[in-house]
């Protein structure tokens, strides 16, 4: 006689919870194997569940199916312990970004796009064959400040000329190439990208141009842009939560947020002890382009952030030609869905020509040169030659910043500037205003020697003027003076500058 098996024990509470969790939504882990669980098995909501929000959803999602309000904290305790367990060990993987996402061939050329438009439900992807409205992928991360971004509308035109009219006066049609390709190249995530940085007078409209731009690719309540911010960690942190990143109306960089910003734009991580533990580590890698705005055209200062940057100059608005803000506006959001269709449909076919583009000469910033290059050739009436030339053009300005920046570049090019060649100590070039062992022809220039050993910037030291010349010697090479270095018979450390386009 056979004995009859037992009846199962009855789940608790929190078993038959869990097992329904599981089975309506997706429990996987991300890049920094993080427990998430994607609500619905969508990418639509994302939630980290070590979070207090997943605290919130888990209680909402208790007290709607069992109508339980009492002793919730200690099941929420148990329930959320059991689904990150099944996260971490028997969940999926999938890698989350902000905004966008992409996937490249074998040679780091972008295969797919995935823009994430914020709603919830839906997502762009842009193929070099054509680009689609589907469903939100697991792919994204999603914070608060973001907005949904608009519906667009699906037309064969390429070309954003249409977006000019509301934003700032560009005098040089080659700005304005560039820009067109600064934005399209926004939607391309993870390659190193130049700092744009937009001055003028004001009223010229800097801020609204900045904003303009940055709503075509991150639609954010924090669309004003952002103050200065001193910290790195905190601004490391914003950088993770924002496709670009905006800082709007300074009147300075400092040192440290020029290194900063340098390495937010072609890629840096950042590692720092999580809260309330002793040795475990929160990660932070980002790659995200930078906008700046501000009144001095001269507001970045160092060689190495100068080097990465594109500096647009806009001119102040007459008042014949200036709008209300609520027309702009009005305007702006009629126009919007058909812009971002031209930007997708550019991209697609710059996706396309991407692989098939070498360039004979690579400037710094090499992938994105190329991009552009390939995103001018794919707009209306336009070539990527023109491109190439109106980016030199933006470059031999850059170069001039710099050297109008530096105290130490002006320093050498005067003293290049009467023989074409000069040699001495750093002691010697720290204190320009002396004689220099004889050598004539610098008579002529005492006063502005004067003014440059005189200046509040200028180096404190002897050693610090090493370091700054050091800095600067790409720039000065870009000018035509090769700064080289060595040592005289008793061992003492000498500079020779030469103007390699000096003629007597």
């Amino acid at each position: 006689m056979t004995e009859t098996p037992k009846n199962e024990p009855k789940k608790t509470l929190a078993e038959e919870a869990v097992e329904q969790i599981k089975a309506q939504n997706t429990l996987f882990s991300d890049q920094r194997q993080d427990p998430y669980i994607a609500v619905g098995k969508t990418g639509g909501q994302v939630i980290k569940l070590t979070s207090k929000e997943f605290e919130r959803w888990l209680r909402n999602y208790l007290i709607k199916k069992y109508q339980k309000f009492q002793g919730l904290d200690a099941i929420i305790d148990i329930i959320q312990t059991m689904l990150i367990y099944e996260a971490e060990i028997n969940g999926e993987h999938h890698k989350l970004s902000t905004r966008l996402c992409s996937t490249d061939d074998c040679k780091g050329n972008p295969m797919e796009i995935t823009y994430d438009t914020g709603d919830g439900k839906h997502a762009v992807s842009i193929t070099p064959e054509d680009w689609s409205v589907q469903d939100v992928p697991i792919a994204f991360l999603h914070h608060r400040h973001q907005k949904p971004q608009c519906l667009l509308e699906r037309h064969g035109d390429c070309s954003i000329e249409v977006l000019r009219p509301l934003l700032s006066e560009f005098k040089d049609n080659r700005e304005w190439l560039v820009v067109m390709a600064y934005i399209v190249s926004l939607y391309v995530p993870d390659i190193p990208k130049p700092l744009l940085n937009i001055s003028g007078d004001n009223g010229s409209g800097k801020t609204l141009t900045a904003r303009r731009i940055v709503e075509l690719v991150e639609c954010s309540s924090l669309e004003n842009g952002l103050p200065v911010i001193k910290n790195g960690q905190e601004l490391m942190r914003l950088a993770n939560k924002n496709a670009v990143l905006l800082l709007d109306n300074l009147s300075n960089v400092s040192l440290s947020l020029s290194d900063e910003l340098c390495r937010i734009s072609t890629g840096a991580s950042l590692a720092k002890r999580s809260l309330y533990t002793d040795d475990e580590d929160w990660i932070c890698e980002v790659c995200r382009p930078v906008i700046i705005t501000g009144i001095p055209s001269t507001l970045l200062q160092r060689e190495d952030i100068l080097d990465r940057t594109i500096p647009i100059k806009v001119s102040r608005i007459s008042e014949t030609k200036r709008r209300t803000q609520s027309e702009l506006d009005a305007e702006f959001t009629k126009l919007k869905p058909y812009l971002l269709g031209s930007i997708y449909n550019i991209l697609s076919k710059a996706l396309k020509l991407l692989p098939s583009v070498k360039l004979e000469k690579l400037p710094r910033l090499a992938d994105w040169a190329r991009l552009s290059y390939a995103v001018c050739e794919s707009m209306d009436g336009h070539n990527g030659q023109e491109f190439l030339d109106a980016y030199q053009y933006i470059l031999d300005r850059q170069t001039d910043m710099a050297v109008e920046s530096s105290l130490v570049c002006q320093a050498c090019r005067l003293l290049v500037s009467q023989t074409g060649k000069w040699e001495g100590t750093a002691s010697q070039l720290y204190d320009i205003k002396l004689p220099f062992n004889g050598l004539v022809g610098y008579e002529d220039d005492y006063e502005a020697r004067c003014y440059l050993v005189n200046h509040p910037d200028w180096p404190k030291s002897p050693a610090t003027l090493g370091k700054e010349l050091e800095r600067c010697k790409t720039t000065l090479e870009k000018i035509g003076i090769n700064v080289k270095h060595g040592y005289y018979k008793y061992g003492q450390r000498y500079i020779e500058l030469v103007d390699t386009e000096w003629k007597d």
